[in-house]
C-alpha cells in the first residue's frame, strides 16, 4: 500500500485512486469530504487530527528554528504514539479494499495525509506524521504531480 502525504491544494491534482485523509482539526470550506466531480475521494481521518491536548499550542503564526521546539508538534507526536499501529495499519488496509470494491478502479488505491502546509514550511504535522510511519518501519514520501 502506498502511502504520502501532502496538502490540501494538491487535491486538484490527484488522480482518482489517491485518497486525500485530511488530518487536519478544521477541513477546508473550499474542499468538502467526499467525492468531487473528478471522482477523487476526500476523507477525515480522526486518530490522525490533533487532539484536545493539542488545542492552543499552535497559532498558525510560529515558525521555530526547529520543528522540535513547537510545543504543538510535541504533543502531536506524543498523541500518535499512544495509537497502536498495526491496529492503524490494518483499519487503512481494510479501507483501501472497500473503496477500491465500491468504487470499483482499475487501479490499486493510493492514500495521502493531508495536511494545510506546504513541505517547504518544517512546522507541519507532515514531519510529525512521516517521522511516525519511519520510526514503525514504513517510509512515506511527499506527493508531486
Amino acid at each position: 500500500m502506498k502511502l504520502y502525504t501532502s496538502y490540501f491544494a494538491q487535491l486538484r491534482n490527484f488522480p482518482p485512486n489517491l485518497v486525500g485523509l485530511s488530518t487536519a482539526v478544521w477541513n477546508p470550506k473550499w474542499r468538502p469530504m467526499g467525492k468531487d466531480k473528478r471522482g477523487v475521494i476526500c476523507m477525515n481521518l480522526p486518530p490522525l487530527k490533533p487532539g484536545k491536548k493539542c488545542e492552543g499550542l499552535c497559532d498558525g503564526k510560529c515558525n521555530p528554528k526547529h520543528p522540535q521546539d513547537c510545543k504543538f508538534l510535541k504533543q502531536y507526536w506524543e498523541q500518535l504514539n499512544e495509537i497502536n499501529f498495526e491496529e492503524f495499519m490494518e483499519k487503512l488496509f481494510r479501507l483501501k479494499i472497500a473503496i477500491e470494491i465500491g468504487e470499483n478502479l482499475d487501479e490499486e488505491v493510493e492514500f495521502a495525509f493531508l495536511v494545510y502546509e506546504t513541505p517547504q514550511n518544517p512546522c507541519s504535522e507532515r514531519t510529525i506524521i512521516q517521522k511516525w510511519f519511519h520510526e514503525n518501519g514504513i517510509e512515506i514520501e511527499e506527493w508531486h504531480k
